[in-house]
């Protein structure tokens, strides 16, 4: 069992890694072909770039979803 989750441990932090990985490529790809962060489009390097992150991101089963116990935390009374 101990083993199982050492892959499991590895697994995730290669996927961070991959991630990041991708997050810091589109963000110099958003400089460099002076794409302004809504925009989805532009030049075809950019969109390239951009579709290789989203693509990945929408198969890894990450998906951002606020915790309640979060959203409790910052609850206004």
């Amino acid at each position: 069992m101990p083993a199982r989750s050492v892959l499991l441990a590895a697994a995730s932090v290669l996927s961070a890694c991959q991630q990041s990985y991708f997050a810091l490529h589109v963000g110099k790809a958003r400089l460099k072909y002076k794409v302004t962060p809504p925009a989805v489009s532009g030049s075809p390097e950019f969109e390239r770039m951009f579709r290789a992150h989203f693509c990945y991101l929408s198969r890894s089963g990450v998906h951002i979803r606020p915790s309640p116990v979060f959203l409790g935390i910052f609850r206004s009374s």
